[in-house]
């Protein structure tokens, strides 16, 4: 992809979420159905070099859940999640958990994600974000999948179902990669879901709802990586 067509989709983009307020763009997660018990744990994923994984590594661990593109206007999050993550790493035999990211590549978005699985690594440390970028140990970036749509990965139809969205808008019909849409999709790239250390998801958060990742405070104690319950009205 040219730089000229990433700056292009990065104004398009701009153009048409700048007229929404995103600044505590935030749901709570609908309380966990008891006939229906799963959670997040329940997830297999494929890695980056196409082995088969759970997601109950993550067990006793806050997790947050990111779905992302190398090529998209909020990649430079990416820069903040090195930080975060070492900033909640606690010490070995502490009562806390280690805070966790689960990332996700996703092509759906614009096409923003257009690398093969092993080209991924080398597109974040020599492009984008770039300057020989390598993930904290606690950011694990598994293989691309769907998001959105037909062909929706089941982790993320279960988030979908679990989580109201942030926002009415989700893109123009032109960037959205994928059908059918439905009304609880993901909006775009850097949508994130926080999941509690039982598996069960409690927030989403909308992409721009971000800070340079301070607004995680609110959300995750930063001393003990305990959730924190907010007042967010539960949305229908």
């Amino acid at each position: 992809m040219s730089l000229k067509n990433v700056i292009c989709i990065f104004l398009a983009y701009c153009t048409f979420v700048d007229g929404e307020n995103h600044a505590e763009k935030v749901s709570r997660c609908r309380p966990a159905n008891p006939e229906s018990p799963r959670t997040v744990y329940d997830f297999m994923v494929e890695t980056l070099d196409g082995r088969n994984e759970s997601m109950s590594k993550y067990k006793g661990s806050v997790l947050i859940i990111v779905n992302v593109a190398t090529f998209c206007m909020f990649t430079e999050q990416y820069k903040d999640f090195n930080p975060i993550l070492q900033a909640h790493n606690v010490t070995a035999g502490s009562p806390s958990a280690n805070l966790f990211m689960a990332a996700f590549p996703c092509n759906q978005f614009h096409l923003q994600e257009p690398g093969n699985n092993d080209e991924i690594l080398n597109g974040l440390r020599y492009v984008r974000p770039g300057n020989n970028f390598i993930p904290h140990p606690n950011l694990h970036i598994y293989g691309k999948l769907d998001v959105n749509g037909e062909n929706a990965h089941p982790m993320y139809k279960y988030l979908r179902e679990s989580c109201p969205p942030t926002t009415k808008v989700i893109a123009p019909r032109e960037y959205m990669f994928w059908d059918v849409v439905e009304t609880d999709d993901v909006t775009w790239n850097f949508e994130k879901f926080i999941i509690d250390p039982s598996g069960y998801p409690v927030y989403r958060l909308h992409p721009r709802n971000w800070d340079h990742g301070s607004v995680l405070n609110g959300y995750i104690d930063p001393k003990t990586n305990n959730i924190i319950d907010v007042n967010v009205p539960l949305k229908p």
